[in-house]
């Protein structure tokens, strides 16, 4: 009986797939035509928001009888506006309509439009940021959604029914960790904070890279997400 070595079988390898590694003069173009096929679908599907939303803006301009009264002319106005915060908020979020720019631009973006368009008609909320350092790319996404949830959570818990408040947003990165941290000077908490859904979400966004989010009172209120590198 004839025994066949399992080297007999084996299909011939380069020597890179006999060592355990990728053969990089393979891989390269075609992660490079995938990031450029990427690259056009975001382009594309940009153009397509931007074109819509401008389109709904139109209409809502255009309507027949919507500007004759001041309750149709509020409501126009209150559309429009609510359709350009929600569009600067997915564009510091996912680059929706524009190509994403700086974390203290899109932080600031994003905390602006989160307080305009979830206060209170009669609320005055100011809103500060302050970056420092280097968020690392793979990182950004984890921040800035973290920091979409903690606003939020902000405005909607912290200074619920409070003429006016002040959220600051930090964001620094140094010593192999990266600290986003959000202050309001709102009612603050006793005891254990409840976790809703924005700072489970928020929670989930830490966990995925190692990191931690921890709440604590402080005259107010100050939510701490540590993403390690």
């Amino acid at each position: 009986m004839a025994y066949i070595t399992a080297s007999a079988v084996e299909p011939r390898r380069r020597p890179a797939e006999r060592l355990g590694q990728p053969d990089f003069h393979y891989s390269e173009p075609k992660l490079r035509n995938e990031a450029a096929a990427q690259e056009i679908d975001l382009r594309q599907l940009r153009h397509h928001t931007k074109n819509t939303l401008q389109r709904i803006i139109a209409l809502i301009t255009e309507l027949p009888g919507l500007h004759d009264t001041p309750g149709g002319e509020k409501i126009a106005r209150e559309l429009e506006y609510r359709i350009a915060l929600s569009a600067t908020i997915s564009n510091a979020l996912f680059g929706l309509t524009e190509t994403p720019g700086s974390m203290a631009d899109r932080l600031r973006q994003l905390g602006g439009a989160l307080v305009d368009m979830m206060r209170s008609p009669d609320q005055l909320i100011r809103v500060g940021v302050s970056v420092r350092g280097t968020c690392p790319p793979a990182l950004r996404e984890a921040v800035i959604r973290g920091a979409n949830e903690l606003v939020a959570n902000a405005v909607k818990h912290g200074l619920k029914g409070r003429p006016s408040g002040r959220i600051s947003v930090r964001l620094a990165t140094e010593g192999g960790v990266t600290v986003l941290s959000v202050t309001d000077n709102g009612w603050g908490f006793t005891g254990s904070p409840l976790y809703g859904e924005g700072l489970s979400l928020a929670q989930g966004f830490a966990e995925r890279h190692a990191g931690s989010l921890r709440l604590e009172s402080c005259g107010g209120a100050v939510a701490i997400l540590v993403l390690p590198h």
